[in-house]
């Protein structure tokens, strides 16, 4: 599952179509006076194929492997939201809680 949107960049710009992850999902809570979190931290990349891990091998037979190179986008990277016990913490719930904000309303799942 990603997202797939216009991504604002440093600058002022954007990248058009930039495929979004969520790369972590995770609930907190400070103390036990504070109140429960979600914790969203999104991996952007140019597209679906810079994604993608990439193996070369040479004429000897050796792999290498190729890590996906993220595209810096600090205006999407990490999200707080409201959390309650009743609520999910899966990807799919993250993907639901960026799709609430107004950064994520003209993405489509891809």
């Amino acid at each position: 599952m990603a997202l797939q949107m216009n991504i604002p960049l440093p600058g002022g710009i954007e990248h058009a179509n930039g495929y979004v992850r969520v790369a972590d999902c995770r609930v907190c809570k400070k103390d036990d006076t504070s109140d429960w979190f979600m914790m969203v931290d999104v991996a952007v990349y140019k597209d679906a194929d810079a994604r993608a891990v990439k193996i070369i091998t040479d004429d000897n037979g050796n792999e290498t492997r190729i890590l996906p190179k993220r595209i810096l986008a600090p205006a999407v990277d990490k999200f707080k939201f409201a959390y309650s016990v009743d609520d999910g913490a899966s990807p799919a719930d993250a993907y639901a809680k960026l799709k609430t904000l107004d950064l994520f309303s003209s993405a489509t799942d891809v």
